[in-house]
């Protein structure tokens, strides 16, 4: 019987509840806790089973819990003392079912903040490194993906969460990413609106405006019948690149958004990322593509299928006859859009 660890992960925040469904949803693994970015948890399963979740950005081994830190200077002291102490052998033993380390491992550090502070991210990193080095004699390293360890910190108003990344590298790292194109969506929001949009094994899935086909790879992935379009061909043939690496199934073909070649009731759900007008423009006023573009998701879907489109412009999402079953406003690059899930 394998021990119970704990075990935290960190998603894009408005989507803590979506990742938390999906962690839940694994054998051997029960949420604690769901804060600000941060999903905690216990795992009494092998842990290579949560290197498969997509919705998380990333999960760790739960090392520490470190109060008092605060705002000022005096939390670098206080962070040495805490890294000189750090019990990192329950993580090797862990790691040993996981992966092979080197004798003695490299490590890097990771950390992230919520609010203004009077320290950098490099201080904090440099701080925590020193300590670990000294107590242990481990190898750092500033290349995260070179390391054997890869240790983070995530300080959260007075408290700071420490773990070990579970994986060689971020879960939202997909190895399929080979080809990226501007305005390509992170592959774990994609998952998270899948999720949403309660995606099964054998649902037909549109995505009319499919980029680097991340939403149709991961539909995929679920076991979609995937169909994404774009009036983009580089577009196209950057989600065929990808789309081959992933290893999936997806049906991919040049369509104008506006003018689907899809006739009425061909697809149970449809799943986008629509424009927001910045890097990714349309020829035509937002206003107009987006009042076309849902009245063609309209027409083709069958009449018990939704409509999930992440959009810096919720308002513009507007259909007679449809009703919004779910909102959910998450933070991603540094904007504010709106995931919003549509129902006649």
């Amino acid at each position: 019987m394998l021990p119970t660890v704990s075990v935290f992960a960190l998603t894009t925040h408005g989507l803590e509840t979506v990742g938390a469904h999906e962690m839940g949803a694994l054998p051997g693994v029960t949420v604690t806790q769901i804060a600000y970015r941060r999903i905690s948890a216990t795992c009494s399963a092998p842990l290579a089973l949560l290197l498969g979740l997509r919705t998380v950005d990333d999960v760790f081994l739960d090392l520490a819990t470190w109060t008092g830190l605060g705002r000022t200077r005096a939390a670098l002291a206080r962070l040495h003392a805490y890294g000189l102490h750090l019990d990192l052998s329950q993580a090797l033993v862990a790691y040993a079912r996981v992966r092979p380390l080197g004798v003695p491992p490299t490590f890097s550090v990771s950390a992230s903040f919520v609010g203004r502070r009077n320290y950098s991210i490099p201080e904090l990193k440099s701080t925590l490194a020193t300590g670990i080095v000294r107590a242990y004699g481990w190898v750092h390293n500033n290349n995260d993906a070179a390391a054997d360890l890869g240790i983070r910190l995530f300080i959260e108003h007075e408290t700071a969460y420490v773990g070990v990344q579970l994986g060689k590298l971020p879960l939202h790292e997909r190895s399929y990413r080979l080809a990226h194109r501007p305005g390509a969506l992170k592959p774990s929001v994609a998952a998270a609106l899948v999720a949403v949009a309660g995606i099964r094994a054998g649902m037909r899935v549109l995505d009319p405006c499919c980029g680097t086909g991340t939403i149709v790879i991961e539909a995929a992935h679920q076991g979609a019948v995937a169909l994404g379009g774009d009036i983009d061909p580089e577009g196209i043939a950057a989600a065929r690149m990808n789309a081959a690496h992933a290893g999936v199934n997806v049906t991919l073909r040049a369509m104008d958004a506006r003018h689907l070649p899809l006739a009425a009731g061909a697809v149970d759900r449809a799943v986008s990322n629509l424009p927001w007008g910045r890097q990714v423009q349309v020829d035509a006023t937002l206003a107009t593509f987006y009042r076309q573009s849902l009245a063609e998701l309209a027409r083709v879907l069958t009449p018990d299928g939704t409509i999930t489109v992440l959009t810096s412009a919720p308002d513009l999402v507007s259909l007679a006859d449809w009703r919004c079953l779910e909102r959910i406003d998450i933070s991603l690059f540094g904007q504010r859009p709106t995931i919003l899930v549509c129902a006649p």
